[in-house]
């Protein structure tokens, strides 16, 4: 009998320790801003024997959901302008995608790795003779829009200035895949902005 007690008194109270413990909650919160990016890119249009480089920038952003105590996921996009010739050429990248990252927090730095997976569009607009300065017709321009799909690996690291505010640096290297007629620039683009927590 004693021992019968003395079980249903262990039950018991393991019960009522269950119920007062803290549930860990798996959605954590979210997060999102605005970065500016700038980067060196280049590429081959070998349909024109044509290769363009240089510096390109854009501005963009992302909203990331919080899963557990390391994952995220959200999506993000961006729109990206490598001017070129010094005429009103260009190449005008825009994508957007699904984002998944891990981080960790170690103080006030908070660094993270991850990949976004989407699509995108890449606008050229070659002007081989005149520019876009005047209202003549150009007998030389080449205009293409070709869609892709992207895969674009990421690193970067956030600086804590708040719980709610955030600075962040990353670094990714956007990669298109599509048609025979595709001539994605390549190159690493670095990005800078404020991301707010929730």
């Amino acid at each position: 009998m004693r021992k019968l007690l003395l079980l249903v008194f262990a039950i018991i109270s393991l019960n009522v320790f269950a119920q007062d413990a803290p549930k860990e909650k798996l959605f954590k919160g979210y997060d999102g801003g605005m970065m500016l990016h700038a980067g060196y890119i280049s590429t081959n249009v070998k349909t024109l024997d044509y290769a363009p480089e240089g510096i390109t920038k854009g501005i963009g952003g992302a909203i990331r959901f919080h899963f557990g105590n390391h994952y995220r996921i959200g999506t993000e996009g961006y729109v990206s302008t490598l001017k070129l010739m010094d005429n009103g050429s260009y190449m005008k990248t825009f994508w957007a995608g699904l984002l998944n990252d891990f981080y960790w927090q170690f103080g006030k730095f908070m660094p993270y790795v991850g990949v976004t997976i989407g699509g995108g569009a890449l606008t050229d607009c070659f002007i081989f003779e005149g520019d876009n300065h005047d209202w003549n017709p150009e007998p030389n321009v080449v205009i293409n829009k070709n869609p892709f799909i992207a895969i674009d690996p990421m690193i970067g690291c956030d600086y804590c200035v708040s719980d709610a505010l955030h600075l962040t640096l990353k670094l990714d290297f956007l990669t298109g895949f599509g048609g025979e007629d595709l001539y994605m620039p390549m190159g690493p683009r670095c990005y800078i902005g404020f991301i707010f927590f929730h």
